[in-house]
C-alpha cells in the first residue's frame, strides 16, 4: 500500500506524509480495491519505479513490513486471475492464503503476462539450466497441505483455534514481533520457535482458563473438542547473490525452499553451478544444494526450508564438460572432483540405439595445442574428464555385416539373413522361388569387394535349377538380380481411335482380336456404320520404301465384323482406326425468328440448303415483314460451339435425369440397366470427331496472329457471332442464286416487321429517331437532328442498314454524293480527328527558321552582287 501511494504522491521522494489527511501508515491494504491497486502499480509503472526503490521509500515513511507484505500477496493474487482477495472465515479454517513470490520487477511484469525467455544456444545446452526458466514449475510450497511437524512459528504467522462441541468458537491469533499471541482476557501466549504441535498445547492450557470443557472434569472427558492449525504464513527476506540471472533480496513464504528462491531469482546464469549452491544462516554454512540428482531421480538433496535473513550463494562452474553425439541427451555438464565418465553418461541418459559404445573419443585443451584421447569401454569406470574436455561419441558404421540382397523375379524380394554355407539356390528357396516370367537364361550376382570394388558374376537360371550349372556360395553383400523377361523388351500396347466410345491406348495381349479390342474401348458408336477399319501395324520385314502394313476389314449396319474380320489376330503396337461413316452427322439446327409465319428452330435437311429453302419451310413471310432489313446471324471461329460428341453426351445425361426423376416406384429392370449404363458415360472423356474443327482452330489461330502483328487492327474484337448482311428480296425472287446463301449450324434468320424510323446519330445537335419519309434524302435527316455541329468530318458520315450492310459518303472532285436513306437505318455522322494547337515554344521555333532562311538569302544576294 505504501508503495503505491509514494508513486500518486511525488516522483522521485515522498515528503509528504499523508493523503487526503490521513496518516500513510495508518492506511489498510485490506481496504482499498484491486481497480485501486491495478491503478497505482499502473502509475508507479509510468514513473519508471522499480520495487526496490518503492520498498525503500516505504520504510522511510514509516510503513510496517505486515503491510508491505499485503501488498505483495494483493498483486501475487491479482497475476494469478483470482477475482476475491479475501476468504471467508469458514474457508480460513480449511485453507490459508497465498503469499507472493516476487522480485524487484516481478511486481509489474507478473501482471503484464510475461513470456518465458527464449534461451541462447549456450543456454540450451546446458544441462538443468531450462529448470529454473519454466513458468509452470515454480516450486511454491503448497499452502493447503497440513503444517509440516518441524515448521517453527515466528512473528507475522497466524494461529487459527477452531472449537466445536459444548461451545462453538473460532479465533485466529497473530504472532507479534515479540513472538507471543494475546487471547482476549487472557495472559499473552510466548510461541516464538515452537512447533505447531508444541504451540498447540500451550495454546489450549490458557483457553481453558476460560473454556473448561477443553480439560477431562474429574472422570468425565472434555465437552468441547479443538483444531489448532496454521493461517496465515509470515514471510522472510531471503539474499540470492552470485552467478544468478537477477541477484537480489527477495520475500518468500516461509515454507519456502532454496528451489523457490533460485526460482525467483531467475536460476543461474550460463557461468553459474548447478552443483554447489551454498545456503548461509547467521554466517554460517547450513546446506549444500546439488541440482542434479533432482533432474536424473527427483531427489531434492540440501534443499532445505529456508530462513529470515539467509543467503543463498550459487558460485562459478568449476568443471564443465560437453558431451554430444549418439547420447540421449547430449550438452553441457558439470562434474565433480569424483566423477567418472560413467556418471556422465549417467547425466546424460546413456547412449542411443545407433551409438558406438566401444570407445569415445575426448578432445582436451592442453597447454599448448589440443589433444586426442580414445577411452574405451572397459575404462569408462575409471576415465575422468575434467574441465574443457569435449567427449564425442560415434555412431556405428551404416552397413550390415551379414547381409544379402536378391531383387527382381522372385516371389519374396528383400534382405536375407547371410547364413553360414548359404549359397545361391539356397537363397532363392528362401526367397519363394522365382516367378514364372523370370529370364532363365541368366542371373546377376553383384558383388563387393574387399576393396569396395564391384564385380558382376553372370550365371545361366535354368542350369542352376536343373543342377547343370554349380552351385555359388554367397559373400556379405552380394546382390542377387533375377531379370524379369518383361525388363529386356518392349511394354507391349494397342491403340485404337476414331469411332468409338473410349479411345487410347491399351495394354497387349496375346491372342487379342479386333472384337475384343473394340469391346475393350467400350465398344463402336452409331457413326461407325457401314465404315472401315483399318489396321496400321509395324513393318519389320519390308523393304527401305515400306513405312507400315495396313490391313483394311468392314463393318457391317448391325455395327458387327464379319466372322473372319472379327477374328484378326492383332499384334504389339497396332494401330486400329475405325472410320466414320460417309454422310454420317448429326442433327444441325438453324433458327427463324421475326415476320416468318412459322417461327422457330428447323433442322438442315441438305448439306446444301439455303435460306430461300428455310423460308418456304417457314410458310414464307407475313404481310408485316420489312425485307428490306432482313438479317443473317451466324457463329465465328471463335463461338464455343459443341461437338457431335458433346451433344450426345448431353443428350444422353438429360435422358438419364429424366429417367432417375421419374417418382414411380415401379421402375422395370430395363430403365435401371439404362441408368447404371448411363452413369458409366457420364465421365467419359469424350474425342472430338468433326472434321472441321481443325480447319477451324487453323483459320481462328491465323486471324489472332493478324490482330497481335497488324498494329491497324490490334483493337480488334473478334465475337463468337456476327451478323452477316443479305438481301432477303433478292434471295425470295432468285432462289439458288448467289445471294441465296447455304445455312450453317446455328444460323439465325432475322426478319423485323415493318420499319418506321431512321435514327440519326454522332456529331449533330440533337441525335433522335426521325420518322421515314421516302422523300427525305440524306441532308433532310441531319436537319430534323438539328444539323452537323462544327466537329463533324462530314465526308466520313455513312450509313448502317437494317440488313448489316454499311454504305458511305462518296466524292468526285468538289462533289459528294450521300447514300440512299431507307426505314430502319441508322445515320452516323463521324467526329473530325482532334488537333494540338502550337505552344509558344513551337511559334518560336518556327520564328528561328524563317529568320535563318532570310538570312541565307541575303548573303547569297551579296555574294551575286
Amino acid at each position: 500500500m505504501a508503495l503505491v501511494f509514494i508513486v500518486i504522491l511525488s516522483g522521485n521522494a515522498v515528503e509528504a506524509q499523508s493523503l487526503g489527511g490521513v496518516e500513510l501508515k495508518s492506511v489498510k491494504v485490506d481496504e482499498l480495491s484491486d481497480e485501486q491497486i491495478l491503478n497505482y502499480i499502473k502509475q508507479a509503472e509510468d514513473r519508471g519505479l522499480t520495487q526496490s526503490q518503492l520498498e525503500l521509500l516505504a520504510r522511510q515513511q514509516g510503513v510496517s513490513e505486515i503491510e508491505i507484505s499485503k501488498l505483495r500477496r494483493r498483486v501475487e493474487s491479482l497475476r494469478s486471475n483470482r477475482e476475491n482477495s479475501y476468504i471467508s472465515s469458514s474457508e480460513k479454517r480449511s485453507s490459508r492464503a497465498e503469499p507472493a513470490l516476487l522480485n524487484s520487477e516481478s511486481v509489474f511484469g507478473a501482471l503484464s503476462g510475461d513470456e518465458a525467455l527464449e534461451l541462447t544456444e549456450e543456454q540450451g545446452k546446458i544441462f538443468g539450466f531450462d529448470l529454473f526458466q519454466n513458468k509452470s514449475l515454480s516450486f511454491t510450497p503448497n499452502l493447503n497441505l497440513p503444517t509440516p511437524v518441524d515448521y517453527q512459528l515466528g512473528p507475522q504467522d497466524v494461529i487459527v483455534v477452531d472449537l466445536w462441541g459444548a461451545t462453538q468458537g473460532y479465533f485466529q491469533f497473530e504472532v507479534s514481533s515479540e513472538g507471543i499471541i494475546r487471547p482476549e482476557n487472557l495472559s499473552p501466549i510466548y510461541v516464538n520457535g515452537l512447533t505447531i504441535e508444541s504451540a498447540t498445547q500451550k495454546v489450549i492450557d490458557r483457553l481453558s482458563q476460560i473454556y473448561s470443557g477443553l480439560k477431562p472434569q474429574g472422570n468425565n472427558p472434555p465437552t468441547i473438542f479443538y483444531q489448532v492449525s496454521l493461517g496465515n504464513i509470515r514471510t522472510i527476506n531471503v539474499e540470492v547473490v552470485g552467478e544468478v540471472a537477477k541477484p537480489s533480496m527477495y520475500a518468500l513464504s516461509s515454507l519456502s525452499t532454496v528451489y523457490t528462491a533460485l526460482h525467483a531469482a531467475g536460476g543461474p546464469t550460463e557461468n553459474g553451478t548447478f552443483r554447489k549452491i551454498r545456503v548461509i544462516r547467521n554466517n554460517k554454512l547450513i546446506s549444500t544444494l546439488d541440482v542434479y540428482p533432482y533432474l536424473t531421480s527427483g531427489i531434492r538433496s540440501g534443499d532445505v526450508r529456508l530462513k529470515n535473513g539467509d543467503v543463498i550463494i550459487v558460485e562459478p562452474f568449476s568443471s564443465r564438460i560437453e558431451l554430444d553425439g549418439e547420447v540421449k541427451r547430449a550438452g553441457l555438464f558439470e562434474l565433480t572432483d569424483n566423477e567418472r565418465f560413467s556418471d556422465l553418461l549417467l547425466f546424460a541418459g546413456g547412449f542411443t540405439s545407433k551409438a558406438f559404445k566401444s570407445t569415445v573419443t575426448v578432445k582436451r585443451n592442453g597447454d599448448r595445442e589440443r589433444e586426442i584421447i580414445d577411452v574405451d569401454q572397459e575404462k569408462f569406470e575409471e576415465f575422468q574428464p575434467i574441465d574443457g574436455d569435449l567427449i564425442e561419441v560415434s555412431a556405428i558404421l551404416d552397413r550390415f555385416s551379414n547381409r544379402v540382397i536378391i531383387n527382381g523375379a522372385i516371389y519374396r524380394e528383400g534382405e536375407y539373413q547371410l547364413t553360414d554355407g548359404l549359397s545361391l539356390i539356397k537363397l532363392i528357396e528362401r526367397a519363394g522361388g522365382v516367378r514364372g516370367d523370370a529370364n532363365m537364361s541368366r542371373i546377376t550376382i553383384y558383388r563387393t569387394g574387399d576393396d569396395f570394388s564391384q564385380s558382376v558374376i553372370p550365371v545361366d537360371l535354368a542350369g542352376l535349377l536343373t543342377g547343370n550349372v554349380k552351385d555359388l556360395a554367397l559373400v556379405r553383400e552380394d546382390v542377387v538380380q533375377i531379370t524379369s523377361i518383361y525388363d529386356i523388351k518392349e511394354e507391349y500396347f494397342v491403340q485404337v481411335t476414331g469411332e468409338v466410345l473410349e479411345g487410347g491406348i491399351y495394354p497387349f495381349f496375346k491372342q487379342m482380336t479386333v472384337q475384343d479390342l473394340i469391346i475393350l474401348s467400350g465398344g463402336l458408336k452409331e457413326s461407325a456404320s457401314g465404315a472401315m477399319i483399318e489396321i496400321a501395324r509395324r513393318n519389320t520385314n519390308g523393304g527401305v520404301n515400306s513405312a507400315a502394313d495396313i490391313i483394311t476389314l468392314s463393318i457391317d449396319q448391325t455395327l458387327s465384323l464379319d466372322s473372319e474380320d472379327r477374328n484378326q489376330i492383332l499384334k504389339p503396337f497396332d494401330q486400329v482406326y475405325i472410320r466414320r461413316s460417309p454422310g454420317y452427322t448429326i442433327q444441325q439446327q438453324v433458327t427463324v425468328e421475326g415476320e416468318a409465319l412459322a417461327t422457330g428452330v428447323y433442322t438442315i435437311s441438305k448439306k446444301d440448303e439455303r435460306i430461300s429453302d428455310i423460308i418456304k419451310r417457314a410458310g414464307g413471310l407475313t404481310p408485316y415483314a420489312d425485307v428490306s432489313g432482313a438479317i443473317l446471324i451466324r457463329k465465328t471461329e471463335f463461338s464455343n460451339s459443341k461437338s457431335n460428341d458433346q451433344v450426345s453426351q448431353e443428350s444422353l445425361q438429360q435422358l438419364r435425369q429424366k429417367v432417375m426423376n421419374d417418382e414411380s416406384e415401379l421402375k422395370n429392370i430395363s430403365q435401371t440397366q439404362l441408368i447404371e449404363r448411363l452413369k458409366k458415360l457420364e465421365d467419359r472423356i469424350e474425342t472430338d470427331t468433326q472434321n472441321d474443327r481443325v480447319g477451324s482452330q487453323l483459320k481462328k489461330d491465323l486471324i489472332q496472329d493478324i490482330s497481335d502483328q497488324d498494329s491497324l487492327v490490334r483493337n480488334m474484337v473478334i465475337k463468337d457471332e456476327e451478323p452477316v448482311a443479305i438481301d432477303l428480296k433478292m434471295i425470295l425472287e432468285a432462289p439458288g442464286s448467289k445471294y441465296d446463301l447455304i445455312v450453317k449450324e446455328g444460323d439465325v434468320i432475322s426478319i423485323p416487321g415493318k420499319l418506321e424510323t431512321v435514327r440519326v446519330a454522332g456529331e449533330v445537335t440533337s441525335p433522335l429517331n426521325v420518322r421515314y419519309d421516302e422523300t427525305y434524302k440524306f441532308k433532310d435527316y441531319i436537319e430534323r437532328s438539328g444539323g452537323f455541329l462544327i466537329s463533324a468530318k462530314k465526308g466520313g458520315s455513312y450509313i448502317l442498314y437494317p440488313n448489316g450492310e454499311r454504305r458511305g459518303v462518296k466524292r468526285f472532285l468538289f462533289f459528294k454524293k450521300y447514300p440512299k436513306v431507307q426505314a430502319g437505318a441508322t445515320i452516323f455522322v463521324s467526329r473530325k480527328p482532334e488537333r494540338n494547337g502550337m505552344n509558344a515554344q513551337a511559334w518560336i521555333g518556327i520564328g528561328s527558321g524563317l529568320a535563318t532562311i532570310g538570312l541565307v538569302v541575303v548573303q547569297a544576294i551579296r555574294l551575286t552582287n
